[in-house]
């Protein structure tokens, strides 16, 4: 695809390395030259010094042909602006990033739709969500649907006392009645990321992802030595647009705490979460977290706009017994140091982001339904739909070449979710979980090319 970013922040780099990696021909429009400087350097793609609501740099850019315009600068109102140029000027589709909530409201999409904006998307919102959904799931990291919940992705770490160190995968999941239903797909140790084999072996603080069904997810968690708890109370520590969206989701679902550094922001916070119980105080302080409870807190989220405040706050949150943390973490460079630190869960709004706009990158031709890039690692989540003429179809698993890089995790075959086997043999109409290295992507997509 010929796609146009404007913007090259922090989620404009972001989405130029994702898409270049997909193999899309990427232009980057940006009044920085340093930026666009230091992308055109490690990527290969065009870039355009300039602002994208000049109409001269957009035909430069030649979005007239262009099959997606992304603009995520700095700025709302010049990333609507641009994506309406953009269209009116022949751009195919346009997404738009905003920081106003209430523009997701029905309503304004459908206003949005009609002067030319096919998307809009709102990071710190799709980050609220997630956290919500993390805090949900106490059992694991990070916690993920596919296939309509029919196939779930759970993401747990290997601790000290775990049941299952030193043990071969085989050996972990060995009952014939498991391993249809739930399998280790992938394994992050130390700065790598591999696809598993049987004579593989669990080593101490190894982040394993387990791909499992509805039926296997009890006993998943049995045989690693993980159970849910609880929760009741929640503390989050800085009311950024992150923090006020997570507070506003789960106010009616917890007894809810959040501490806002900025008196003036706590009391236009306090106003508008009614059923939160808002506190204007420095979350850095030890004696201010230990007075406001924090020892009986069951999940703590930082929030700030700061990822070492996030992380330190949280490895606090943690020394002083709290079961579950949650840190917001933009620096990619700090996310591994946060897992070392033993933070249970990260987010990063520009992984998101790109997972939000990605799915506007899938070409028909493959029939991939969804996409996800994990926090955690490099490694791409494909949902793909099988049509017929596909290579996968050809044979049974084991006697496909299918890249040592990759794995078909999962598979649903009508309203059944299984793992599937060396014998399995895919079908027209399957939906299918693959997880893919970088480097095995191209090769993994011709087993799932079709015709049309």
């Amino acid at each position: 695809m010929k796609i146009t970013i404007a913007g090259a922040g922090e989620v404009g780099k972001h989405l130029s390395k994702v898409l270049a990696f997909d193999a899309h021909d990427v232009t980057v429009i940006d009044v920085e030259e340093g930026e666009l400087s230091n992308l055109s350097n490690h990527l290969d793609i065009l870039t355009i010094k300039g602002s994208a609501l000049s109409i001269s740099i957009l035909l430069e850019a030649k979005v007239s042909d262009c099959d997606l315009f992304i603009a995520v600068t700095h700025f709302p109102e010049m990333n609507v602006a641009s994506s309406v140029l953009a269209k009116k000027l022949g751009a195919k589709k346009t997404i738009a990033r905003v920081r106003d909530p209430q523009l997701l409201e029905e309503k304004n999409i459908k206003l949005f739709n009609e002067i030319g904006i096919d998307s809009i998307i709102y990071p710190q919102a799709l980050a609220a969500r997630e956290i919500t959904k993390f805090v949900q799931e106490t059992a694991t990291r990070e916690f993920f649907d596919f296939a309509e919940g029919l196939l779930s992705l759970y993401v747990l770490k290997i601790e000290e006392d775990s049941p299952v160190i030193g043990k071969y995968l085989h050996e972990i999941v060995a009952l014939q009645e498991d391993l249809e239903n739930f399998r280790i797909i992938m394994i992050k140790r130390d700065f790598s990321t591999m696809i598993p084999r049987g004579d593989d072996v669990c080593l101490p603080h190894d982040i394993l992802y387990i791909i499992s069904n509805k039926k296997g997810s009890k006993s998943m968690l049995e045989t690693f030595g993980r159970k849910k708890f609880a929760v009741n109370n929640i503390m989050i520590l800085g009311a950024s647009r992150t923090g006020r969206a997570t507070a506003k989701n789960l106010q009616n679902l917890f007894d809810v705490k959040l501490i806002e550094v900025n008196e003036a922001r706590a009391k236009i916070i306090a106003n508008e979460l009614t059923n939160v119980l808002v506190i204007n105080g420095d979350g850095r302080s030890t004696d201010l977290l230990v007075e406001e409870g924090i020892r009986n807190t069951d999940v703590f989220i930082a929030t700030t706009g700061n990822s070492e405040t996030n992380i330190l706050s949280c490895y606090l949150a943690k020394s002083v017994g709290v079961k579950r943390t949650i840190a917001e973490v933009e620096n990619f460079d700090y996310i591994a140091l946060a897992r070392d630190m033993g933070i249970d869960t990260v987010i990063n709004k520009k992984t998101i982001a790109a997972n939000s706009i990605h799915k506007y990158t899938l070409g028909e031709k493959t029939a991939i339904t969804s996409s996800r890039y994990l926090t955690e690692t490099e490694a791409q989540v494909l949902e793909i739909f099988i049509q017929p003429g596909m290579k996968i179809t050809e044979q049974q698993l084991k006697f496909l070449d299918f890249p040592r890089g990759a794995v078909i995790g999962g598979v649903v075959r009508g309203k059944d979710a299984f793992i599937p086997k060396g014998n399995t043999q895919i079908k027209n109409s399957d939906k299918v979980l693959v997880f893919a290295m970088p480097n095995a992507l191209n090769e993994v997509k011709k087993f799932f090319e079709t015709d049309k």
